[in-house]
């Protein structure tokens, strides 16, 4: 059976012959005409099954992609249980390490800061706005106050600022 390329071609050289003849149909014309026509729903018919097939196929793909998603992030879960499981035994038993003999365990300690800043730059704000109106309108000055800066401030003294929360974490190392 000829392509879909082949019978387009066909019934343009069909209407280039009838165009030659001066619009005459002669009967191998009128035969080549026939069987081009009534090959082209047929093979119209085999490319929208194959398109259907090829849909479908992609639809499975997109149902496999999400069945492997949910059990990826159920075993992402089941980790960070276990670690989380872990890392409370270790520390309701005081115990910063654990040894295995193919891996250990450990705690460590960091501290986040947690900045509420309109409450921070409060205090600054009129000095602020005296600056920034004292500035000609092609410069900007942008107020960002820094986390670790003011961690490091107030690493060792007992005050907090108001608009600062310190918040200690315990994180599980596995080596």
């Amino acid at each position: 059976m000829a392509t879909l390329y082949q019978l387009t071609g066909q019934m343009k050289a069909i209407e280039d012959s009838l165009e030659e003849n001066g619009g005459e149909l002669t009967p191998e014309l009128e035969a080549l005409w026939e069987e081009t026509a009534e090959s082209l729903p047929a093979k119209v018919d085999g490319y929208n099954h194959v398109i259907k097939n090829i849909e479908l196929l992609a639809k499975g793909y997109d149902e496999e992609i999400k069945r492997i998603q949910a059990l990826k992030k159920a075993a992402d879960n089941s980790v960070k249980r276990i670690k989380e499981h872990i890392k409370d035994v270790m520390i309701a038993n005081n115990l910063d390490k654990l040894d295995g003999k193919a891996c250990k365990f450990s705690l460590t300690s960091s501290t986040s800061t947690d900045v509420d800043e309109v409450t921070i730059l409060q205090p600054y704000n009129e000095k602020i706005d005296t600056l920034r109106a004292s500035l000609p309108s092609w410069i900007s000055i942008e107020t960002k106050v820094s986390k670790t800066e003011l961690k490091n401030a107030f690493k060792d003294k007992d005050i907090t600022p108001a608009g600062v929360t310190f918040i200690k974490n315990t994180t599980l190392k596995i080596r």
